[in-house]
């Protein structure tokens, strides 16, 4: 309510929250930001935490039917005058309704970070952003991964949709005063142990089906900023590296900084200037 250009984007695990209340809670902050919302709908992937709300982890490809449904009575909800008549595989509403409805029309943009088929076809049927998770740093493969998921969603649904990715910013002086702090962070400081089981949680035994190099490379780069984009030097480099991830094809990028109050302060001083020279904002 005290900002006037940021969007705020939550996530909501669908198996741990009723499409009801989900619908009624974006709505709130819908007008509280004045149609600044989006949704990350994620079908749930952490099994501690599907059992903390009483649930257990779905089968991958029947999460996806869930969460179809889930969002379908959602936006129901957000786009239907009157009450409604809900009868599917996982829910049953009788005299649904919402009102008011949310600022945003015909409802606020929804994003999906689907990885497999399954998934790729979710987000490209149903969501309006799609979130990539780069599997690894080459530019042309990841504009690959970009253009096929255009092509699914303009193809196999006629439909338009953004691709979104992350990056983590180490920004100093010198390159070389951000490759030490790099270091320190990541390989010193770095939390071994809740990387793995971060890793382990996704999907046991990730260590056993990985090289030695690859796997340390994918523990370094979770320690480092939760797999994202690298973008460690300079302000310049920074800015550099952005443009390269805007000319593969993508539309937005989640930042992250190991310390992120400073990094931002940082990046709005003396980061978004040069973006906004570049064209970039």
């Amino acid at each position: 309510a005290l900002t006037e250009n940021s969007c705020v984007l939550a996530t909501s695990h669908v198996p741990t929250m009723h499409p009801v209340m989900a619908a009624k809670q974006a709505t709130t902050i819908d007008h509280i930001t004045n149609g600044r919302f989006a949704l990350n709908v994620v079908c749930g992937w952490f099994r501690n935490e599907m059992q903390l709300f009483g649930g257990t982890l779905m089968e991958h490809d029947e999460a996806y039917v869930y969460a179809a449904e889930w969002l379908e009575v959602m936006i129901k909800l957000w786009t239907i005058d009157g009450e409604f008549d809900h009868i599917g595989k996982y829910f049953e509403i009788k005299g649904g309704f919402h009102d008011p409805k949310p600022i945003q029309q015909p409802f606020p943009a929804i994003m999906n970070a689907g990885k497999s088929d399954k998934g790729r076809n979710f987000a490209a049927k149903y969501c309006d952003m799609a979130f990539i998770i780069p599997q690894n740093y080459d530019l042309d493969d990841n504009r690959r991964v970009i253009d096929e998921y255009r092509r699914l969603a303009r193809e196999e649904y006629g439909r338009e949709i953004q691709v979104w990715s992350s990056a983590y910013v180490v920004q100093r002086d010198t390159e070389k005063e951000a490759q030490d702090y790099l270091n320190y962070y990541v390989v010193e400081k770095g939390d071994r142990e809740g990387a793995a089981n971060l890793l382990n949680a996704g999907g046991g035994g990730i260590k056993d089906r990985m090289k030695a190099p690859a796997y340390e490379e994918l523990l370094f780069h979770i320690m480092a900023g939760w797999r994202g984009f690298p973008l460690v030097g300079t302000r310049d480099q920074v800015v550099d590296g952005l443009q390269d991830l805007s000319d593969i094809g993508l539309d937005g990028c989640l930042l992250v900084w190991a310390d992120y109050e400073s990094g931002m302060r940082q990046f709005k001083a003396e980061t978004l200037p040069a973006l906004i020279q570049a064209g970039l904002r």
